[in-house]
């Protein structure tokens, strides 16, 4: 299955996921090979070093406006 997002790309978590800080923006670092769900994940990284790994479907694109 093809990725949804690529590196590099800017993104918000999906609403209804944790976050500590709403609305922060996330930059996908890394794309980390699918597993059983045969989905890939994403290595999202704040530009304070914070790093999470996620799913496609907790992640949403950030507008075309977002600064890290």
């Amino acid at each position: 299955m093809p990725s949804t997002f690529c590196i590099g790309q800017l993104v918000r978590l999906s609403e209804g996921v944790a976050d500590r800080e709403k609305g922060r923006i996330y930059c996908v670092v890394s794309i980390v090979p699918a597993g059983a769900e045969r989905l890939p994940a994403y290595l999202i990284k704040t530009e304070t070093g914070g790093e999470k790994i996620v799913r496609p479907k907790d992640i949403r694109p950030a507008s075309a406006h977002a600064l890290p």
